[in-house]
């Protein structure tokens, strides 16, 4: 009964917040883009909180000063909201298109900036991919889940080459990284939410200078598996927390 309690609780916190917040991030986007930022890591911060989530990065220091294309593992619809927590960055991510027809959310998802795709490896999804990257020069970070889809067991699947191509494209580091414990938040297929800590850890940049389109599948299995040691030290991070073990020296706990 206290788990369904919980998620009654945090689910409707969820849908309420993302329902106020959602026309907010869409309005602040019409004037600029940059503007919502503070929108999307305050809606983020306030679903997490309302979930009990606590949460913990390592790796900040390993982001380039510029745009970069983030690539991460996808366990939970969590794993965006403990991204906007702790790169606070201007960030968009690259979304599938089935979100965009969430009423409110969706038309918030577009105006924000996120770069739709169908998921299905066609060339428009390719030609989205590529326009997006002058955007990536000039104005805004990209975050990949680079396994195309949530992962049922946790386990890090083939990575989708769009992080790579995208990164190799406009010339940016590609920054791998991984989201351990949303998974428990909130499994794939359920509707459960669970107060359980989660973790995000970054590993040190890719360089993509010099790099051409030839060199994507070499970049892919580079990215996958610095995201791989990523993964390992996430989910030794969550362990911790679950312990009630120390905090280190790079760590920050929320």
């Amino acid at each position: 009964m206290k788990d369904w309690l919980h998620t009654l609780w945090a689910s409707g916190a969820a849908v309420g917040l993302t329902s106020v917040f959602s026309p907010v991030v869409a309005a602040l986007s019409l004037v600029d883009q940059r503007a919502a930022d503070p929108a999307l890591r305050a809606w983020a911060n306030s679903v997490l909180g309302a979930a009990g989530v606590e949460t913990q990065v390592e790796g900040l220091e390993h982001l380039p000063q510029g745009n970069f294309v983030l690539a991460v593992n996808h366990q939970s619809h969590f794993d965006a909201l403990v991204i906007f927590r702790h790169v606070e960055r201007h960030l968009r991510f690259v979304a599938k298109r089935e979100l965009t027809r969430i009423p409110v959310f969706g038309f918030a998802l577009r105006k924000a900036g996120n770069i739709i795709v169908e998921r299905t490896g066609s060339e428009g999804d390719k030609r989205k991919i590529s326009q997006a990257a002058q955007q990536v020069r000039d104005r805004v970070s990209v975050v990949f889940f680079a396994e195309g889809t949530r992962s049922e067991d946790g386990v890090l699947r083939p990575f989708k080459k769009g992080a790579a191509v995208l990164a190799i494209d406009a010339q940016v580091p590609l920054v791998p990284a991984a989201v351990s414990g949303t998974a428990e938040i909130l499994r794939k297929g359920t509707l459960a939410i669970r107060a359980h800590p989660a973790a995000l850890v970054l590993g040190p940049a890719l360089s993509t200078v010099g790099l051409i389109v030839d060199d994507r599948d070499a970049l892919t299995q580079r990215a996958h598996d610095a995201v791989s040691r990523c993964l390992e030290r996430a989910q030794a991070l969550v362990q911790m927390r679950l312990s009630s073990a120390g905090d280190g020296e790079h760590q920050q706990v929320r």
